[in-house]
């Protein structure tokens, strides 16, 4: 018996099972629908603590998306974190957020350095909290160091204007905080999204490690 062998590799598109296997999209819509009733509550929150009424806070844009080392700069960031599971961040522009602080702690000059301070920091993580707390009770957040990014996230960009300056706010949610809210508010799976992931399913190809065997038998042997 004589054999020969053949293999095929074939390389393919990732299914991102994440996305199409989770009600992922609910959280996004309910957390878009959380900051257009509570930005305002935001503006008016620095308009206190900054005593002044230039400050106005807008959502830009919403969006799911895979997260990694380079959507948060750390040195301009802080994070909360839930009790359950999961964290959510709070980025803002290193000199907005100066000129919040120096409004915040009533400096009588604009700063000419770019190097963010102590006080700074604490103002966002203040603004940090503030925001963790449209989500869930304060009560199940505490603080928490920068920790490195990965899975899917939802990331949203609100600008911020204080007089003539602009500039973004980004908040994001981790996948383990998607994952915590998902079972919070018991979602099931969106009938949608499940055809989707079928449809997916179909449409995705399929990585191949095919052997292919010829065997040469004697015409005697049945």
């Amino acid at each position: 018996m004589s054999e020969q062998t053949l293999s095929k590799r074939e390389s393919v598109q990732a299914l991102n099972v994440e996305l199409l296997g989770k009600p992922i999209h609910i959280i996004k819509n309910k957390f878009e629908s959380i900051i257009n009733s509570s930005q305002q509550y935001l503006s008016t929150e620095l308009q206190s603590w900054l005593k002044t009424p230039s400050v106005h806070v807008e959502l830009t844009d919403i969006q799911l998306e895979t997260l990694g080392s380079n959507v948060l700069d750390s040195r301009n960031s802080a994070a909360q974190k839930h009790n359950d599971k999961g964290a959510l961040y709070v980025s803002i522009e290193p000199v907005m957020l100066m000129r919040l602080s120096d409004e915040f702690y009533g400096a009588g000059v604009e700063r000419s350095q770019t190097e963010l301070t102590n006080s700074d920091i604490r103002l966002l993580q203040r603004i940090t909290k503030h925001i963790a707390g449209w989500i869930a009770p304060e009560d199940t957040w505490q603080s928490q160091e920068m920790d490195a990014l990965s899975g899917v996230g939802i990331i949203a960009t609100l600008t911020v204007q204080m007089h003539d300056k602009v500039a973004p706010l980004s908040i994001v949610l981790d996948s383990e905080l998607i994952q915590t809210l998902v079972s919070e508010l018991e979602l099931t799976a969106n009938p949608e999204l499940a055809g989707e992931f079928c449809q997916a399913l179909h449409t995705t190809p399929v990585k191949l490690d095919v052997q292919l065997s010829k065997n040469v038998m004697p015409l005697t042997q049945s």
